[in-house]
């Protein structure tokens, strides 16, 4: 019997090109909704920051009609939450200067102007990716000698930049779950965690989730995990993931698939800056009801429509180090389980 391919339109590589005039100084990973991702609701690109250097955009401020979020994720195995580099970014009209060192994520809302994002004292490479809350992308760049002189002081847009990491406070990176968490070694395991998966997991004092440690996960899940939601993000319709992953074998054990009520992309990506366009690892997506077995060696999205069946997800091998991202166009993360033959699951009533 021919294998089914009913879902393959929703396996992509990543697009490795220019991005729009004036936003970026290099080559990156940009994908559009409309255009590369069957009409999801999003825009998203990945890179890797290696030296010195100032973009989004380039000079000047740029501002867009839809919500985004800038991330400055830590590729540092060891130290999850180390970006190592300095990064600022400017926001608003009374360019409030937002500095930090540490995996961050930048909150912008629709029609706020925001850049350009500086960057110095790289001592290690670190990725920045874009998630865009439209599926097309649009942006309009003010030019340097249009902006009003910086406002000495503002905090207006305090709240738009955050800490990266789980439970943690949003400026001081404080974990803030300790007192209902049981201690087991140097981790506190959380009763519930937010994903709608239904797990437990280790999580460490500055709000890193090792799922690879806990035994509803598979050997094959994260090393080192973030995960932020709405509420984290101003209450942006959008939860989203970050995570370092070097083991084999499956991701999850409490079903065979789940669907969400919304909208969501899987990228793997690799974490090699020398070496962007191969992941140094082979993963392995179930897409639909039909169990169909999409794998990947290059960075590629996996595109999930509303309520469409996916997993089980397994790495078959991993020579390197690799990542992986979840954007799902949701404030919270809706995942009931399934099973292929209908049976219940662990976490059904």
């Amino acid at each position: 019997m021919p294998k089914s391919t009913l879902h393959q339109h929703l396996v992509k590589p990543l697009n490795w090109q220019k991005g729009p005039e004036g936003l970026y100084p290099f080559e990156l990973f940009w994908m559009e909704g409309k255009t590369d991702m069957e009409g999801f609701g999003g825009c998203f690109s990945y890179c890797f920051i290696k030296e010195e250097t100032q973009f989004h955009p380039v000079e000047g401020m740029v501002v867009h009609p839809y919500d985004e979020v800038l991330v400055f994720a830590s590729t540092n195995l060891d130290d999850m939450i180390d970006l190592g580099a300095e990064v600022s970014i400017e926001i608003g009209e009374e360019r409030e200067l937002h500095t930090f060192n540490r995996n961050y994520a930048v909150c912008i809302p629709k029609g706020t102007p925001h850049g350009p994002v500086k960057v110095k004292n790289v001592k290690r490479p670190f990725v920045h990716f874009v998630i865009s809350m439209d599926p097309v992308y649009s942006g309009k760049i003010i030019p340097e000698s249009e902006l009003k002189p910086p406002v000495p002081g503002c905090t207006k847009y305090e709240s738009y930049s955050r800490v990266f990491a789980t439970s943690v406070d949003p400026k001081t990176g404080k974990f803030t779950g300790f007192d209902n968490m049981q201690v087991q070694d140097k981790y506190r395991v959380p009763t519930q965690d937010g994903s709608g998966m239904g797990y437990n997991n280790y999580i460490d004092e500055w709000g890193v989730i090792h799922s690879s440690r806990m035994g509803e996960m598979g050997p094959g899940n994260a090393d080192n995990l973030v995960w932020l939601y709405g509420s984290d993000l101003l209450g942006f319709e959008l939860n989203f993931l970050w995570g370092h992953y070097t083991g084999s074998g499956v991701w999850h054990r409490a079903g065979e698939s789940h669907s969400h009520p919304c909208e969501e992309i899987l990228i793997v990506a690799g974490l090699d800056a020398d070496d962007p366009r191969h992941n140094g690892s082979c993963v392995e997506i179930a897409m639909g009801e039909e169990d169909e077995r999409y794998t990947c060696e290059v960075p590629t999205v996996y595109i999930c429509p509303r309520g469409f069946s996916h997993l089980p997800q397994t790495t078959r091998w991993a020579d390197k180090p690799f990542s992986f991202i979840v954007v799902n166009l949701d404030g919270t993360h809706d995942s009931p389980w399934k099973s292929r033959d209908g049976s219940k699951t662990q976490y059904e009533d």
